[in-house]
């Protein structure tokens, strides 16, 4: 499989700069994990569709036929060194075998969706800090909610001959980063508010 590095290495910037935009949700996908893993072992169902987005989803299967490559670039073992989560099967072909202990344990080129997406509860924290006025049932991508140049596919690779123009990704990266000063310049104590708001410690 032909695999433009330049491009491989750009879609790692941008994933590095979303993972310091995911990053000040603190501690909310732990408190999902959380509350997932106990509520499964307790045999409930109610409202699984606000489950922890890695325990009912699997997008290491459902990206197998690229990711593999991706991965098998820098080690050849990688799939056989994850330590998946010790659960039964979950609803929607989850859990994710790379989730881990202290949360995804491919450490770069995840699949797409893993890098941009938005669960419900993170909308929700995001509305009531009044940067996002739209729907909140369901996750959305972040592209859904600030606009910005459709790359990524071709930069990671899912696109066969698509070209990706510098500037494309200098805009993708600044709206990013934009963004991320939006929520960061939020007071701590008013953003962690949200965050418990939406799901406290002991939910």
């Amino acid at each position: 499989m032909q695999m433009n590095s330049l491009y491989l290495r750009q879609f790692h910037e941008i994933e590095r700069d979303l993972w310091r935009f995911f990053a000040l949700f603190g501690d909310l996908c732990g408190r999902c994990a959380r509350r997932t893993l106990r509520e499964s072992t307790e045999g409930q169902r109610r409202g699984r569709d606000q489950w922890c987005c890695c325990m009912i989803d699997n997008q290491v299967h459902d990206t197998w036929e690229l990711l593999n490559p991706l991965q098998c670039r820098s080690d050849r073992r990688w799939y056989e060194k994850l330590t998946p989560p010790a659960m039964g099967r979950m609803p929607g072909n989850g859990p994710c075998p790379a989730l881990g202990p202290t949360g995804c344990q491919i450490r770069q080129l995840r699949p797409i969706t893993c890098t941009t997406q938005l669960c419900a509860k993170m909308l929700r924290v995001l509305r009531r800090l009044n940067l996002f006025d739209g729907p909140t049932d369901l996750a959305l991508q972040i592209e859904d909610i600030i606009v910005l140049p459709a790359i990524l596919p071709a930069l990671y690779g899912q696109l066969k001959g698509g070209r990706v123009l510098p500037d494309a990704v200098a805009q993708y990266r600044l709206a990013i980063r934009d963004y991320t000063q939006r929520l960061a310049s939020v007071d701590a104590p008013a953003r962690q508010a949200a965050i418990d708001a939406e799901l406290p410690v002991d939910a």
